[in-house]
Formats: structure tokens, sequence, C-alpha cells
């Protein structure tokens, strides 16, 4: 999540999906017929920037993509409700796979959400898990931008980050859903590691200019994917109120590659 600015909980936080440019994966594979002006499939898959919540289900009612010169192209239409917090470390699932679809650009995803949503929150007193009053703001469609060139014989697969943090925010006693998802460009470049110590905390790597956050989850386990590369700071935010920071400077990140951290205690 680059240059976010950050919601920290009012009394526990957060929710994730936005927009931007490309982050698209292909396979090649072998075409049945050399004419064949379709492609293989067109995926669509989504992982977590989680928040501070206990748990967060959210309805998706469509999953599209549009081709250029010829218009939206339906990829899923079957009602699925996602268990958006098991999405984190690396979690991801499939919300749309589409065989034979044009060969073409296709220049946006776009998702539309349903009524059907519900969040959970952990009572920092008194450790119980209370469900809160979601209701889905105006944004009942998110499209996110990507470039994607599919031609025939190829499989293409698009990786979204709902971003939980900045989708939830409370108004009057209720919670609103105005869901902001974001594409990862780059999937093979980020930071790895785990936490101990901290029952919840928020990881930032940051450069001073561009940043990008997580929370660790019930493990203690974090990933940042789609990070550019250059040498970072990375800052855990610990507890609920985030009273404490810890700071490990000189975090190099290559292009390409993982860098793992190995566990980090507080």
């Amino acid at each position: 999540m680059k240059n976010l600015k950050r919601i920290l909980p009012i009394a526990i936080l957060g929710i994730t999906i936005a927009l931007t440019t490309v982050a698209c994966k292909k396979e090649s594979i072998e075409p049945n017929d050399s004419n064949d002006q379709t492609a293989s499939s067109f995926k669509v898959r989504m992982t977590d920037a989680p928040g501070d919540f206990a748990a967060l289900d959210v309805e998706i009612t469509k999953v599209e993509a549009y081709l250029q010169n010829e218009g939206w192209v339906t990829l899923n239409n079957q009602s699925q409700v996602v268990s958006i917090l098991d999405l984190t470390n690396g979690a991801e699932t499939t919300i749309a796979q589409q065989s034979a679809v044009s060969a073409g650009l296709y220049t946006r995803v776009r998702l539309t959400f349903g009524s059907n949503n519900s969040l959970s929150l952990t009572d920092s007193i008194l450790g119980s898990t209370i469900n809160a009053n979601l209701i889905l703001g105006s944004s009942q469609q998110v499209e996110i931008l990507i470039d994607e060139q599919v031609s025939a014989g190829t499989n293409a697969s698009v990786l979204l980050d709902f971003q939980v943090a900045q989708s939830i925010f409370e108004q009057s006693q209720e919670y609103i859903l105005d869901p902001v998802v974001t594409l990862i460009e780059d999937e093979s470049t980020g930071v790895q590691g785990q936490v101990e110590g901290a029952a919840t905390a928020m990881i930032i790597l940051s450069d001073g200019e561009n940043e990008f956050s997580t929370f660790i989850n019930a493990q203690g386990k974090f990933l940042i994917r789609g990070v550019e590369d250059g040498v970072y700071d990375l800052i855990i935010e610990a507890g609920n109120e985030a009273t404490e920071s810890t700071i490990l400077s000189g975090v190099v990140i290559v292009q390409g590659q993982i860098t793992q951290m190995g566990t980090i205690e507080l």
C-alpha cells in the first residue's frame, strides 16, 4: 500500500480494496488452435492488507473486466462472501475465473458489492467479541486500473489487495464500508517475518516517501508484497492503541525477492 494515510483504530480498526495500475501475471500455454482468438482463462485473486478487527465478511456479487473497444466482460456473477481477515500473511482466494475470454487489452477490473456484510470487533477491556452494525456506503462498485494484454494461448492472473484499514470508518455508532481495493503490481518483491511479544501490531515499511503497511496475523506473521526496491525502515507499532513502536533501520528490498526478517522479539 503505497503512500497510504493510516487510520488507527478507535476501539479496534480496519479494511481494504483500492485503485492503481498494473499487477498482472501471465503464464504461457500451448494454444489448442493457431487461429484461436481466446485466452485460456482470466483469473482475479484477492488478498488482504488487514485491519485490527476480529472478523470481516464482505459480499461480492459480480466481478468484471473491461476489454478495450468492446466493453465489460463478466468473469463471475455468482454472489460470494469473502472472509477478508483470513487473507493475511500471503493467503489469497480466487474471486473470479473465466475460461475462453476474448483476446485484447483489458484496462480495468470492476467489483460490485452486496449488502450481506458483517464486522466483528474485540472488546479491548473484556476481551470478548461483539458484532458491529456495518452499513455499505456509497461505493457499491469499485474499479481497479490494470494494463493487461491478453493474447491467444495465455492465462491472465490479477492480484487485488483489499485495504481494510482504509475501507471502514465509524460514524454515529455505526461502521461504514466503503471498499478500497488496490492492485499488487509486483507479487515477488516485499518483506516477510514474524513478531513475538505482541498480540496485535501494525507493520509499516517506509523510506520517507513511500509507505506500505499491514497487520500481523494471529500467529504474529506478516507479509507485505508489491514493494519497490530500496532501503526502508521497518516500524512495528504494537498494541491496539499503538503506544509502543520498534524501528528496524536499513532493511534492503531487492526487486524480485522477499526479504526475510525472521523472528522479531519485542
